[in-house]
């Protein structure tokens, strides 16, 4: 199988101002739904929602539903469901996380999204004070969500306790159950994260958890940034970032138990580890249950497995590399004759505002193949131009 990139278009971009960690999603109804953080890389750094109908080509106007939003589910009906990154716990049900939620119609005139709160029960998950995070603080879009919790509005950052997972990737499996993967420090693991299952019978208002499913203490990280699909043979297959080489593993009876999990490991080039950040992968339909996964850090990668299994008989993978998406986007700035020292480079490996986040998104792209998004930094498109924040569009075509 052969993959054939188209050059990179820009579809968002700002001057003065910020656009990070872009979320790519194929509504029900065949648009796309692109969320960005608009705000400077830390914590409660809020997102926005651009919506495309004509498959990525123009985009329309932003919105919010939700502060920060993590994670959509289409609904067969058309209805989207939106949930926030941040969960806090109820002072008057304590074992429960709330967070805000969001259901709406995009597209249908005159449907306001209703916005109400969703809580989840995770028992494995530990919560943190406010006060202990220490990139950024809330902004408005957050303090009404807890304030009516605590029926007052002079709380102190250490009185607010944020518990509850980060919900990263979902599917809607028999009778409308809704299986969803969210990770958080796992409390016996000192620290480490690990990826619960969690399950929803009720559109997404109510969650509880159903089983750990991955945790790896010895790696540096823990399971945290997760994606999870239904594969061909009906199986959930699910990947995680660790700190260190991806991880996946698998469940054959509905996300209740899961396989130990192993590193990713590419079939076709052993000096390469995929990893480190948030891998998203996707199904083909159109070319067998085919999966492309995209992941970053450093630079952003996308890599393939044409079986549609995410193993191989008797090589413990069938994943394949694919592309190399930084440097097709130097070779793309190259083609606009921006100047080599312009180019878009990362001093250090930390020092992201000159580079890209290196998070990804992806999603089918009918009988062709995937559609790939991806932020970048202090990036010049063509010679002359200035300096922009912007999210950048690759279509990735698959022949043979």
């Amino acid at each position: 199988m052969r993959l054939i990139p188209s050059r990179p278009v820009t579809i968002e971009r700002v001057r003065y101002g910020c656009r990070w960690f872009p979320y790519l999603f194929r509504h029900t109804d065949d648009s796309l739904l692109l969320y960005v953080q608009y705000g400077h890389d830390a914590n409660f750094s809020p997102a926005m929602r651009l919506r495309s109908t004509d498959n990525g080509h123009t985009w329309g106007d932003a919105c919010d539903n939700v502060p920060r939003q993590c994670w959509s589910h289409s609904f067969r009906d058309g209805e989207l469901f939106e949930i926030d990154t941040y969960g806090v716990q109820d002072p008057k049900s304590p074992e429960h996380a709330v967070y805000w939620g969001a259901w709406s119609h995009p597209g249908r005139v005159n449907d306001a999204p209703r916005r109400e709160f969703v809580r989840v029960h995770a028992p494995s998950i530990v919560g943190t004070p406010l006060s202990k995070l220490i990139a950024g603080y809330p902004t408005h879009q957050w303090w009404p969500l807890w304030n009516t919790l605590w029926g007052r509005d002079d709380m102190s950052a250490d009185q607010i306790m944020l518990t509850g997972p980060v919900f990263t990737s979902g599917v809607e499996l028999e009778n409308g159950r809704l299986l969803a993967v969210a990770y958080g420090v796992h409390r016996d693991a000192r620290g480490k994260c690990c990826v619960v299952a969690l399950e929803s019978t009720d559109r997404g208002h109510t969650w509880r958890e159903i089983a750990i499913a991955m945790r790896a203490d010895s790696t540096p990280e823990g399971p945290d940034e997760a994606s999870l699909i239904c594969l061909k043979d009906g199986r959930l297959y699910l990947i995680a970032r660790t700190g260190a080489a991806l991880h996946q593993n698998y469940s054959s009876d509905g996300g209740s138990t899961w396989s130990k999990p192993e590193p990713v490991r590419l079939i076709d080039d052993d000096s390469r580890t995929p990893g480190l950040v948030w891998p998203v992968v996707t199904r083909l339909d159109a070319f067998g249950g085919a999966l492309v996964m995209v992941y970053g850090r450093p630079g952003k990668d996308l890599i393939y497995d044409p079986t549609g299994t995410g193993t191989g008989t008797g090589t413990g993978t069938a994943w394949r590399y694919g592309l190399d998406l930084t440097k097709w986007e130097l070779e793309s700035q190259a083609f606009l004759e921006v100047p080599p020292e312009q180019r878009i480079h990362r001093p250090h490996p930390m020092v992201r505002d000159w580079d890209s986040s290196d998070y990804l998104g992806v999603v089918p792209d009918g009988s062709r193949g995937a559609i790939v998004v991806y932020d970048v930094q202090q990036y010049i498109e063509h010679a002359g131009a200035g300096p922009v924040s912007a999210v950048r569009l690759v279509r990735v075509a698959f022949d043979g």
